[in-house]
């Protein structure tokens, strides 16, 4: 009896020792720990080797009302949820560091309570001038936990091989009033002593000031959800640390303004990135934290700045890394669209400079080599092992995870090994021009080097041919590439034909064909034949300098009753006083850009007496056209071409133009390419201007009796600011097929629907107006193939006869901060 006793009690404890260790062993995972049995040889190896190490220590005290004060900021931000700044009060303290001792100032640090849990509360410390600690007078002293343990360490150590500005990061023993509370990180803060130890000449450190940003944060915990303006990286000042140093010396507060006056130049969109930013250490930057898994730190309240007022260059700072983590994508990818704008995060306008990005790529290739682990591990082992050792003797569980790191090489060196870099597609040869249609399909840009000739040398493109990515989610915008084959040289057949590329900035190229097909993607013109037009010397008003590549218009009243054709490779020039008159359904056609230089009393004149004209077509003009101050009267009916106006991958800016047509035909269409309309009106025409995968911008300017809808936005972006649309019959707007529009003060006012939305578009109206006696915003149901919209309304009024929304199914819909459900007649805005 007593033998079956003893074996009973012999399988509870078995069963209980083996339910403890699979629950031990569910636990540690879930703290994203590799298991129980990693755990046990970790405290059997590591805990030993923590005795080969005395970490330096720290003795804290101060007086006990400072203390209270202290607590209290703790218990209010334990309540809170966030520490806030107008809570963290500095408290004099008296500080030992071996055989020295000196004064300070010590507050509660750090945002989130991660920095107040338990007893090891986070401190920032700023010592006396007399004071400081291994040449620091202001630190931090933290959980090493807040830093992810040795990561951080690795990351600084990383960066400072790098060249680059890096804290001062290591391990210590802290003693706060006699209390041991174990193993602290000291980090580094922002000050003199930071550029003096990394060998940079004195200048401001600063940074986009986050308080405003950290206010949402307390909203969102909360659980309050509300349009706050005021935390955008937009709005965010521009803070230097040792704000008391620009209040006492003007000098240095002059460097300061500097260094704002280039930031706000750049987040304006005024100065691109590389003249603002020092190019390869912002792309260095980026590549190691690509490297470590540092993604979580690629936001704009993380990142901190110095300014060389020797270079007046700013660079980046290494701060916190968040890291290590796996990741599946780069910093980099997704962002280079090939242009920038102030409504950009920061990371994007950074990545949409080609020189920061080249820079970006070539460290990418070089931190992504094992043997650049490999070496940095070897020249960083002693060091690494008394870190770990001094991280061990709290937690001997907290090793660095190599494997992460080299897990993450091998994902950048996939990421860049594009398997191809786009779609190519015949277009045309003409003379000595071929041009053919790229689909961008990546989530780099890529570089397009040449077409290759029959003798295997390249024959670059015209101009800078940078292929942007595909926005995820959404086909590729197609994009026109031309290339000037010389006598000299001949290219291979159509179904030969190989184009070289690479990622923009890697080194390594790679080449892929062109298809013998023409891309179409249902809506581009097509141009009628030009083999029948006359050549454009033999007109009258045609002047040509062959040497300077210029056609001149020449000032006159001129009739075309045949198409008047200008070949690519030229600029086109007409000033007032000039009018053309279209008749026989007689079209101006041109491949170059055309520039119309009118005055407000003498404006450039296009018109049909017979009202048969075919209109103007610009097409895959390599150049900006410029027209101001010009009026179209209109050409009327035509079987020829749809539009009055085209331009077709060709870029434009209308200003101060006045645009008319009959209420049968459409006016003006942009198709690809980039146009800017500023100034101007356009009046009747069917639909007044439809925009196909073009980004277009729109400012002052008035849309007046459209025969159809005012503006139709089919793909692309759309920016409209102080624009009215009046009078159109069936709408005002209509935005399809992953459109995406914002709109400032913009006023509508039409007989259709105020604006029609669907197809996954996406807009934006911040002010303005709708009046129209049917439906305010319709938005259609979201359907699979291009998935839902998204509206966002601040301070829009509406008056609609038939209710201000009518939100489909599936979609997002967002009215002065509020959801509207989806619903067939919601209630007004």
């Amino acid at each position: 009896m007593k033998r079956q006793l003893v074996f009973a009690l012999l399988l509870l404890l078995a069963g209980l020792l083996v339910l403890g260790s699979w629950l031990a062993d569910r636990k540690l995972k879930e703290l994203r720990h590799p298991g129980l049995s990693r755990f046990v040889k970790q405290l059997v190896t590591n805990y030993p080797a923590s005795f080969q190490v005395e970490p330096a220590e720290l003795h804290i005290r101060v007086e006990q009302r400072d203390l209270d004060r202290l607590q209290e900021i703790v218990d209010e931000a334990r309540a809170r949820g966030v520490i806030m700044p107008e809570g963290r009060d500095y408290v004099p303290a008296d500080i030992i560091a071996g055989d020295d001792s000196f004064k300070a100032r010590i507050r509660i640090k750090g945002k989130m309570t991660d920095h107040v849990k338990g007893s090891k509360w986070s401190f920032r410390v700023q010592a006396r001038k007399d004071g400081g600690f291994l040449g620091m007078q202001r630190f931090s002293l933290q959980h090493p936990g807040t830093r992810n343990y040795l990561t951080d360490w690795f990351f600084h150590q990383l960066m400072k091989g790098e060249g680059a500005i890096a804290l001062r990061y290591g391990f210590i023993r802290l003693h706060f009033n006699n209390e041991d509370l174990g193993i602290y990180a000291y980090e580094e803060h922002f000050g003199p002593e930071l550029l003096e130890h990394n060998g940079r000449s004195p200048g401001p450190l600063f940074r986009f000031d986050p308080s405003l940003f950290w206010e949402h944060r307390l909203n969102t915990m909360n659980k309050l959800r509300i349009d706050e303006p005021y935390a955008a990286f937009q709005a965010a000042a521009v803070d230097a640390f040792g704000t008391g140093d620009l209040a006492r010396d003007s000098a240095t507060r002059a460097v300061f303004e500097e260094a704002v006056s280039l930031m706000e130049a750049f987040r304006r969109g005024h100065i691109p990135a590389a003249q603002v930013f020092d190019a390869d250490r912002i792309g260095a930057r980026h590549a190691i934290l690509d490297l470590v898994g540092g993604h979580h730190s690629l936001d704009w309240s993380d990142v901190k700045f110095y300014y060389d007022p020797v270079l007046r260059r700013i660079e980046p700072v290494a701060y916190e890394s968040f890291s290590a983590y796996p990741i599946r994508s780069l910093a980099g990818s997704h962002r280079y669209v090939g242009y920038t704008d102030p409504g950009m995060d920061l990371h994007d306008a950074y990545f949409n400079d080609p020189d920061i990005f080249r820079a970006y790529v070539r460290h990418l290739e070089r931190v992504s080599r094992k043997s650049y682990l490999d070496s940095a591990f070897a020249v960083l082992a002693p060091a690494l092992d008394s870190a770990s050792a001094i991280v061990y003797q709290e937690f001997p569980y907290k090793e660095l995870d190599r494997s992460i790191y080299y897990h993450n090489q091998r994902v950048i060196r996939k990421l860049l090994e594009v398997p191809k870099g786009f779609h190519a597609y015949a277009h045309e040869q003409r003379n000595d021009t071929l041009a053919v249609t790229a689909i961008p399909i990546e989530g780099f840009p890529i570089e397009v080097h040449g077409l290759v000739a029959n003798d295997g040398s390249l024959i670059p493109p015209i101009g800078a041919a940078i292929i942007p990515v595909r926005r995820t989610g959404y086909p590729g915008v197609p994009m026109a590439i031309r290339f000037h084959v010389p006598d000299s040289l001949s290219t291979p057949r159509a179904r030969d034909r190989q184009i070289a590329y690479s990622v923009l900035g890697s080194s390594v190229r790679r080449q892929l064909e062109v298809f013998v097909h023409r891309f179409s993607d249902g809506v581009t013109s097509v141009a009628r034949s030009e083999a029948s037009a006359p050549d454009m010397r033999t007109w009258p008003f045609v002047a040509v300098e062959e040497e300077a590549r210029i056609v001149h218009l020449r000032p006159g009243r001129w009739t075309l009753d045949q198409d008047l054709v200008i070949p690519a490779g030229y600029r086109v020039k007409g000033t007032t006083p000039l009018r053309f008159d279209l008749v026989k359904g007689a079209r101006i056609i041109s491949r170059s850009p055309v520039e119309l230089i009118g005055f407000p009393d003498n404006p450039v004149v296009l018109s049909s007496s017979d009202r048969s004209g075919g209109g103007v077509l610009v097409y895959e003009a390599s150049g900006l056209s410029k027209w101001e101050h010009v009026r179209s009267e209109g050409f009327g009916r035509s079987e020829v071409q749809g539009a009055s106006i085209i331009f077709q991958d060709s870029d434009l800016e209308l200003m101060n133009c006045m645009l008319g047509e009959d209420r049968a035909r459409d006016l003006l269409h942009i198709i690809r390419g980039s146009t800017l309309l500023s100034g101007g009106m356009l009046v009747g025409g069917r639909d007044q201007l439809t925009t196909v995968h073009a980004r277009v911008g729109i400012t002052r300017t008035e849309f007046l009796g459209g025969g159809d809808k005012g503006i139709v936005v089919h793909g692309g972006q759309a920016t409209l600011k102080d624009v009215t649309i009046d009078g159109a019959v069936s709408g005002g707007i209509k935005l399809d097929t992953h459109a995406e529009l914002k709109g400032q003060g913009t006023i509508i006012r039409t007989d259709g629907p105020g604006i029609r939305c669907s197809e996954g578009s996406r807009m934006e109206l911040d002010r303005g107006s709708i009046e129209t006696p049917v439906l305010g915003i319709d938005v259609k149901d979201a359907r699979l193939r291009y998935g839902p919209s998204t509206v966002k309304l601040q301070g829009v009024h509406i008056e609609a006869g038939q209710g201000a929304l009518s939100v489909g199914a599936g979609n997002t819909v967002m009215v002065d901060g509020s959801k509207v459900e989806d619903s067939a007649t919601p209630p007004q805005p």
